[in-house]
């Protein structure tokens, strides 16, 4: 084996050993011959933030329903026509009223009364009157 090659293989495991060992030692001064830091001087943990358990901006909860038509807003085509095409290409529409029929209390007038119990079962109260009249509980 040439001069080289066993210099390559004592050197390079030996240098990387250094190299690591260089890399862990730490920098701090020490106190005594123990290598302990002085207080003063250790590493201190970063302290986490605590959860919040308030949010900073007060958090306005707006409720889900269209008080004029009876039904949650986020569904409601007569407020938001962009939904139209939506409730048609699944069928779901009543040409006649012009809403989906899963929506149309005139034909299915037993969906009243689903819309307003899942209104109580979210909001704990009763649904707010539909066209000036009562929701049929």
């Amino acid at each position: 084996m040439c001069t080289f090659g066993l210099l390559r293989v004592v050197l390079a495991p030996a240098l990387l050993v250094l190299a690591m060992a260089i890399a862990g030692c730490d920098k701090g001064e020490s106190n005594d011959k123990t290598g302990q830091a002085k207080p003063d001087t250790q590493r201190k943990m970063v302290e986490q933030p605590k959860p919040v358990t308030q949010p900073i901006i007060p958090v306005t909860q707006i409720a889900d329903w269209c008080p004029e038509h009876g039904v949650p807003e986020s569904i409601c085509t007569r407020c938001n026509a962009s939904l139209v095409a939506g409730f048609k290409a699944k069928g779901d529409w009543c040409d006649e009223h012009g809403l989906p029929d899963s929506q149309c209390f005139k034909h299915h007038p037993e969906l009243k009364k689903k819309f307003a119990a899942a209104y109580k079962a979210q909001y704990g109260k009763e649904p707010p009157a539909v066209d000036g009249q009562e929701v049929e509980k």
